[in-house]
């Protein structure tokens, strides 16, 4: 045991070994994503949920059109035009996928202490995503990573309390896409003792501001664009429970999250969250605001 631990040291940042696992995890992950989605995908599509260039024009439909962050990264790529569209995209998602994997490491390291344990670990988020962006997944949205890295982030200076990257990572994550704004509710139920603190309400506020600070400013620029923000679903996704098969219904009930759903679902009936109530538990919470936002304003 002593020399497993001199050999595979528990220290706060990877190893160089760990480094190489998350590339070849990453390149493992995007090579499958690339030949389901990004090999045919429509980047200049107006009506396109991966059209990048139509939102570089500003020529792209809401609510595609507020999704700036991936388009003007993209466009540094491609500014020497070494390599194909499809290529730098596939590049892309891998560097995405590697800095959600060091990132979820850093947030589980804010959970458990045995971060040599965690270096291996954090690979797992990969099995979710394999299901919900390959195996479920039926279109293609180039945001998609980029709201993972961004809410991992956000999470984890969240819990370790370091409110002024939340605030960055908030800034660049109204950029990529609306969800971002679930952090705000995570950050509150986080900070449920202290609601009333100047710099609770202070960040509070800045982040509301910056939310509804870039959207007006967004529909200002675009005008008349056609499109929307929100639309009222709810009859739309209550429908699908009659109008998809059952076995369809099924499915996707059973293996959204690889069935990882199923567990959480398990510690929450079963009484077994109250042994790890606290603020690192509560911050998962804004779950139920997002639930019930999806079924009324999104589709499903």
């Amino acid at each position: 045991m002593k020399l497993l631990n001199k050999k595979f040291p528990s220290e706060k940042y990877p190893t160089l070994i760990h480094h190489i696992y998350y590339l070849m995890v990453s390149i493992t992950f995007c090579y499958l994503y690339y030949h389901k989605f990004i090999v045919k995908a429509d980047f200049y599509g107006q009506m396109s949920s991966g059209g990048i260039y139509a939102v570089l024009n500003f020529e792209a439909v809401r609510p595609i059109q507020y999704r700036l962050l991936i388009p003007f990264i993209f466009k540094i790529f491609t500014l020497v035009k070494l390599i194909p569209d499809r290529a730098i995209f596939f590049l892309l998602s891998i560097a995405l996928t590697y800095f959600i994997l060091l990132s979820f490491y850093f947030l589980l390291n804010a959970y458990f202490q045995r971060v040599g344990r965690n270096a291996w670990l954090c690979p797992i988020i990969i099995y979710p995503m394999v299901w919900n962006f390959v195996i479920m997944n039926g279109q293609f949205f180039y945001m998609d990573f980029s709201v993972l890295l961004i809410m991992i982030l956000g999470f984890y200076f969240i819990v370790t309390e370091q409110y002024n990257f939340l605030i960055v990572t908030f800034f660049f994550g109204v950029l990529n896409h609306p969800s971002v704004g679930y952090l705000i509710p995570a950050f509150l139920f986080y900070n449920y003792k202290r609601l009333l603190n100047k710099k609770t309400i202070l960040y509070t506020l800045a982040m509301v501001f910056i939310f509804i600070a870039y959207y007006k400013l967004i529909d200002y620029i675009i005008g008349s664009t056609p499109g929307y923000f929100t639309v009222y679903n709810l009859p739309r996704n209550l429908g699908l429970t009659t109008e998809l098969k059952p076995h369809i219904i099924v499915r996707d009930l059973i293996f959204n999250f690889g069935g990882l759903h199923w567990f959480v679902l398990i510690f929450l009936f079963t009484g077994l969250w109250k042994k790890y109530s606290s603020p690192m538990l509560y911050i998962n919470l804004p779950i139920i605001p997002y639930v019930i936002s999806v079924l009324i304003f999104f589709s499903i």
